[in-house]
């Protein structure tokens, strides 16, 4: 009988130091499944089909603009830069005018706004006022002085469009339109805004954007 008690005394402490074995080899596994430190707190950035990255820039005339004050309007948001002769083009030809002009006909009261990151060249960010007055295009200019809001828009080229419906919702980005020579056959930018208020589908919702590429600050 002592030895039967002995063998499952034994046999017990076994069970015993083997279920310990297997916590500890298992806790390192449950410890490296753990996410990473900070992975779900990046942004993604401007994404179609999801809310629109809120910011605040200053005006050329030193002004807070921040794209909250738009909330509930469709708002445009158009990358540019005076020194870029595609920009220069498409508003010495009307093109930027009569996009204004398609998108306001959708809706009276959209907000197009001129945003400049190029704040590689000191000369592009301080003539964007004159630039657009130039060309008698009366609509808010920011300066992305530091590149943070064309960086999160992952913005490249100049134009590089943004359409935002009134539930602030990315629903378009990319090019203009599809004249990147000139001679355009479809306006993406009024063809996106009147998809909205015709309550359909935009297609497309993202096209390549043309132009110069965006000169941003070097850190």
């Amino acid at each position: 009988m002592n030895r039967l008690s002995s063998i499952a005394r034994r046999t017990a402490t076994l069970a015993a130091l083997g279920f310990a074995a297997s916590l500890l080899a298992a806790a390192p596994l449950q410890q490296s499944a753990a996410p990473t430190k900070g992975s779900d707190s990046k942004s993604e950035g401007a994404v179609v089909g999801k809310a629109a990255p809120n910011f605040t820039l200053k005006t050329t005339d030193g002004k807070d603009w921040s794209l909250a004050d738009a909330k509930g309007k469709v708002v445009v948001l158009e990358w540019v830069n005076p020194e870029c002769p595609v920009c220069v083009r498409v508003c010495q030809t009307g093109v930027l005018a009569d996009t204004i002009k398609g998108v306001k006909a959708a809706y009276p009261d959209a907000v197009y706004v001129a945003i400049n990151s190029s704040a590689a060249r000191p000369s592009s960010l301080s003539s964007t006022a004159s630039y657009l007055a130039a060309n008698k295009i009366e609509i808010p200019a920011l300066l992305d002085t530091d590149g943070a809001v064309g960086l999160q828009y992952r913005a490249k080229t100049t134009p590089h469009c943004f359409v935002i419906d009134a539930d602030g919702v990315l629903v378009y980005q990319g090019a203009l339109d599809d004249g990147r020579n000139g001679g355009a056959k479809t306006n993406y930018v009024v063809n996106a805004v009147n998809a909205l208020k015709a309550g359909e589908a935009i297609s497309p919702s993202s096209t390549k954007p043309y132009g110069c590429g965006i000169k941003y600050a070097k850190n």
